[in-house]
């Protein structure tokens, strides 16, 4: 197979999804492997647009037949009519810290109930191939907003404690404390936009080796 890699200059990043792609039969390649790091400037206006960008990136700089996944992940809130989206750290029009986010949203949905205060994590996976139009997948995690955070951060993560998820009867911050093989059993957006992907990763891949 021809060698797959995941655009991102995150190392954090890249581990984590290294462990679903290997969880699924998929080596994946980190830009570093070839050396390479550059920052893509994220300018677009949709979740699609921000992938695309990493993806065609990478794809002008590292070798030929190389299959370039590039993603970008957003959160929309029912009762927001979809905020923040792509927004997130400029959710207010100026850049904000995890605890001010935090604060924001829930300032935001004061006085709205808990049964509407439903809320997606929704990642878009934009796979770039030479000659080829790029091609889209997606995932999504439904949980609830809470009204007040729980105890525990994660460093870039401000929707970790206050993004419940009724099914686990936990938070996302929770849900990624535990286990890999508990986190992999409950596919979170990442691991189903990865999913939805494979079925094209696999037969591209294939292609590419078997015309090398």
């Amino acid at each position: 197979m021809t060698d797959i890699v995941y655009a991102t200059g995150n190392p954090g990043k890249f581990a984590q999804v290294q462990k679903i792609f290997a969880h699924h039969g998929i080596k994946l390649m980190s830009p570093a492997d070839f050396g390479v790091k550059i920052d893509v400037e994220e300018i677009g206006k949709t979740l699609e647009q921000n992938a695309t960008l990493k993806a065609q990136a990478y794809l002008k700089i590292l070798p030929p037949h190389t299959i370039i996944i590039g993603d970008d992940t957003g959160i929309e809130i029912d009762a927001l009519g979809g905020e923040p989206g792509i927004m997130v750290r400029r959710w207010k029009g100026s850049h904000m810290e995890d605890e001010e986010i935090i604060n924001y949203c829930l300032d935001k949905l004061a006085g709205v109930p808990v049964a509407k205060r439903g809320a997606q994590f929704r990642t878009v996976l934009a796979v770039a191939i030479d000659e080829q139009p790029v091609q889209y997948f997606e995932g999504i995690m439904r949980g609830v907003i809470l009204e007040k955070p729980m105890e525990g951060r994660e460093i870039g993560m401000p929707f970790w404690p206050i993004f419940y998820l009724p099914d686990l009867q936990m938070t996302l911050g929770e849900f990624h404390s535990e286990p890999m093989d508990f986190q992999l059993a409950h596919p979170t957006h990442r691991e189903r936009a990865v999913m939805a992907a494979l079925p094209y990763l696999t037969a591209q891949a294939d292609l590419a080796t078997s015309t090398n």
